[in-house]
Parts: C-alpha cells; sequence; structure tokens
C-alpha cells in the first residue's frame, strides 16, 4: 500500500496514532522499545540454530535482528536489580530455548511480539 507521497506504509499505521504501537502475545502486551542509546552486546545463538541480535538498555535485553535499513525487534526480557548482565543473558537464552522447543506458553520472562 503507497501513502500520499509514494512511501510504503504499514496497512496498521494511522497517521494521527501518537502513541506506540501495542501488539499483544499469550503472556503480555508488547510494544516498541527504545532502542536509540542501547549498546549492542552480540549475536545469541540457541540449540534450535535460531540467532538473535542482543541490544541492552537501561531496564531491558532486546533481541532481535540488525538488517541494513535497522534493528527488527522480536521481544525483550526485562532486567532485574539482583541479576548480573550474564545471568539476564543466560535466562534469555533459556526462555529461547524453551519457546521454540515447547511453545510460547511456556516461557516464563521473555515478551516477544508476532514475528516470533
Amino acid at each position: 500500500m503507497r501513502g500520499p507521497i509514494g512511501r510504503a506504509r504499514w496497512p496498521f499505521h494511522h497517521p494521527s496514532q501518537s502513541s506506540p504501537l501495542i501488539m499483544t502475545t499469550t503472556h503480555t502486551q508488547w510494544s516498541v522499545s527504545d532502542t536509540r542509546y542501547a549498546d549492542g552486546l552480540g549475536t545469541l545463538e540457541i540449540e534450535s540454530g535460531e540467532y538473535f541480535d542482543v541490544l541492552e538498555t537501561k531496564t531491558k535485553l532486546v533481541f532481535g535482528c540488525a538488517t541494513n535499513v535497522g534493528f527488527f525487534e522480536s521481544g525483550y526480557i526485562l532486567r532485574e536489580e539482583h541479576e548480573t548482565l550474564a545471568e539476564t543473558l543466560q535466562e534469555l537464552r533459556a526462555d529461547l530455548e524453551v519457546y521454540y522447543r515447547d511453545g510460547a506458553q511456556y516461557v516464563s520472562r521473555i515478551v516477544c511480539n508476532e514475528r516470533m
């Protein structure tokens, strides 16, 4: 679908929309994370062969896919005060492995969107 100036639009885009787009998963509502000041941690590969680029913000680890047009977020895991970065990464890996092995209804901490 083309916009008035010839730029592509998503079907769910509404020009008057002032709040971020919210999608619903089986566990919670998901919204796009602000990754403008995030630090790239690298690529996380899980046992199924799937891999994700991981970004670190102040409150969460965001996972998805980095492309030449930007970062496509698949989801995030919230950081807990008592956890180190390594512990949060272990929890992220464990939840992603459960997601791909057993299904979305069995994950405990990750919040993901419909792209997963």
